[in-house]
């Protein structure tokens, strides 16, 4: 894994420990207070031992707050370890606060501290913290995976933080071989506390790299799964050598069978072959030694247009021109190539930054491309069967699936830009066979219409006319459609507005 990936890794672990941490601590202190109110004094939470308790929660809680944001490991590890060594001491103090107020003598300090040379309450709240701290330490070891060499040398650190505090706590006197017993007994228990912990810790950071080696193929190790659709699992993935971002696209074991073989193989290759900017860019293809199809390509950081709309609403409409151009420019080199995509629609198109520019349309998932220049999809279309999503199906597909050409990717487009005007459908319904039958037969509302709103007349009329029921009343070819667009007068949508535009929406349409 590389030192940013690792960082990130590391840093989300630190917070969940430090989280999971605060968690147990504010628990400690809820139950302290409620004994305290019901069975003891309100004059006990003044003391210092009570202070020191809520400083115990304090120190996870920063914990978390230092490294919920990715940082490098550097960083992370260094909260990690003065932070569990600064809390073992803060344990073991409270510790021997709580003996020195517990004590049997009244009269000052060191008549408490002389009392506890032959009273046991000492020994018991040395115990008390070894085991809390104990606690800390092996809940750190089961969500922190780290080397077993790491976890001792940890361990050792905070057994000597503790021991030094507890060492501390008593004044010379005549009882010495008795605190020498209490030291030993004290470093026995958290020696056996260690090595629970470091078996621990080796056993989980042996799964982890099982995990990791399970994850991994060939040059590319999976970090975490970005999206899933009907024909695969999309993963963020990155490269042994190459630093450049990469989604690794996988077709699981359950989904393996001889024509989802195909597909998966024909999308690769159909998109391969694609070279247009505004359409996804493939890398890599292989199959693990056990059997697993995947692809790599490269990774966009954006949004669907899906997220857009269902987080922010109806898009402008020169913004919605600036998308649509660029999609027509995509379907028209496949076109160009006798490739019909056959499943336009808001979640295969993704706005990102590329190349310093924001805004950039990118056509996604070619995996039910129909390959006209080779046949008949070999095989792989057949009457009966809807081919594509139905809110984005051209009524031809409807009645016959292998009917589709560049004029039904033209009907999608236009039901892909009524969803931006309008921030719905062209169609509601809550059946697919209600949904298919508006399709068929039901007349377009403008989008104007729908939304209640103006909307320039040029472009409400374009977005109808995509949305003919009959092909030959539709923009005859992509680049008609594009040279449509163009001609429409509307300022144009430009760096300044896509960039004003993610600033303000682009952190909450990325997190849905």
């Amino acid at each position: 894994m590389n030192d940013s990936l690792l960082g990130q890794s590391l840093s989300a672990r630190v917070a969940l420990f430090g989280a999971a941490w605060a968690g147990l601590s504010v628990f400690g202190v809820f139950v302290h207070l409620m004994t305290t109110l019901l069975l003891g004094s309100p004059s006990e939470l003044v003391q210092p031992s009570f202070a020191t308790q809520l400083v115990v929660c304090a120190i996870p809680f920063i914990m978390w707050l230092l490294c919920r944001s990715p940082r490098d490991a550097a960083f992370a590890r260094a909260v990690e370890v003065v932070g569990l060594t600064l809390g073992a001491a803060t344990i073991a103090f409270m510790c021997r606060l709580l003996a020195v107020e517990t004590a049997p003598a009244t009269e000052g300090v060191g008549a408490r501290f002389a009392a506890l040379l032959t009273d046991a309450s000492y020994e018991r709240f040395v115990t008390i913290g070894v085991y809390a701290s104990g606690i800390m330490f092996t809940l750190r070891s089961a969500l922190v995976p780290s080397r077993t060499r790491y976890t001792l040398l940890l361990g050792l650190a905070m057994g000597a933080s503790i021991v030094l505090v507890l060492a501390s706590a008593v004044p010379p006197g005549p009882d010495g071989p008795r605190r020498a017993k209490e030291a030993v007994s004290t470093t026995s228990l958290w020696l056996l506390v260690l090595s629970v912990c470091a078996v621990l810790s080796a056993t989980i950071y042996g799964l982890h790299q099982e995990i990791r080696e399970a994850r991994q193929l060939g040059q590319y190790t999976l970090d975490e799964k970005i999206g899933e659709g009907g024909m695969g699992i999309v993963y963020r993935a990155h490269h042994a050598m190459l630093r450049r971002p990469t989604a690794i696209k996988l077709l699981p074991h359950d989904r393996v069978g001889d024509e989802a073989i195909q597909r998966f193989q024909r999308e690769v290759q159909l998109t391969a072959e694609l070279t247009h900017p505004n359409t996804i860019t493939v890398y890599d293809y292989g199959r693990t030694p056990d059997g697993v199809f995947y692809y790599a390509m490269e990774l966009l950081d954006g949004a669907t247009v899906q997220a857009l709309v269902d987080t922010t609403g109806a898009q402008p409409p020169a913004r919605v021109v600036h998308v649509l151009r660029m999609v027509a420019g995509a379907l028209a080199e496949a076109h160009g190539r006798g490739l019909i995509h056959r499943d336009i629609k808001p979640a295969n198109v993704i706005l990102s930054e590329r190349g310093g520019a924001r805004d950039v349309a990118t056509v996604l998932d070619f995996g039910l491309a129909r390959d006209l220049a080779n046949g008949e999809d070999h095989g792989l279309t057949f009457d009966g069967k809807i081919m594509g999503t139905p809110m984005y199906l051209a009524p031809e597909v409807i009645k016959k699936a292998n009917a589709a050409d560049a004029r039904s990717d033209i009907y999608a487009l236009g039901a892909v830009a009524y969803f931006m005007l309008t921030g719905q459908t062209v169609f509601e319904a809550s059946t697919i066979v209600e949904v298919c039958s508006h399709h068929l037969h039901s007349p377009v509302a403008p989008p104007s219409q729908r939304l209640g709103a103006s909307i320039p007349a040029a472009l409400d009329a374009l977005v109808v006319q995509c949305l003919a029921k009959d092909p030959e009343s539709r923009p005859q070819s992509a680049h008609a459609l594009a040279e449509a667009l163009a001609a429409i007068d509307l300022p144009a949508w430009t760096e300044i507005d896509a960039r004003a535009w993610w600033e303000a929406h682009g952190a909450r349409v990325k997190a849905r």
